[in-house]
């Protein structure tokens, strides 16, 4: 991995607003079965934290069904992931 790029991980959604507050990342991961119905809550205040709107949103779910299709359009990617 490229010494360009920083990884950070913020467990709970209060935290992660908290740090969003002053920072414009790149690329953002989102576990939508942690989330849940809030998963709305929070792209919106992903929306209004980042100024020029360009943060690659990245959907983590285990199963596409309970994916509203009016949160599936809000990600820019959809990723399926299951347990072993």
């Amino acid at each position: 991995m490229s010494d360009e790029y920083t990884i950070w991980h913020v467990a709970h959604r209060h935290d992660a607003m908290a740090w969003l507050k002053d920072r414009q990342p790149e690329s953002i991961i989102m576990d939508l079965d942690l989330l849940g119905d809030t998963a709305h809550d929070v792209l919106d205040q992903i929306n209004e934290s980042t100024s020029d709107n360009c943060t690659l949103i990245i959907g983590l779910c285990e199963s596409p069904e309970p994916i509203a299709p009016a949160l599936a359009q809000r990600l820019d990617q959809l990723v399926l992931h299951h347990s072993i």
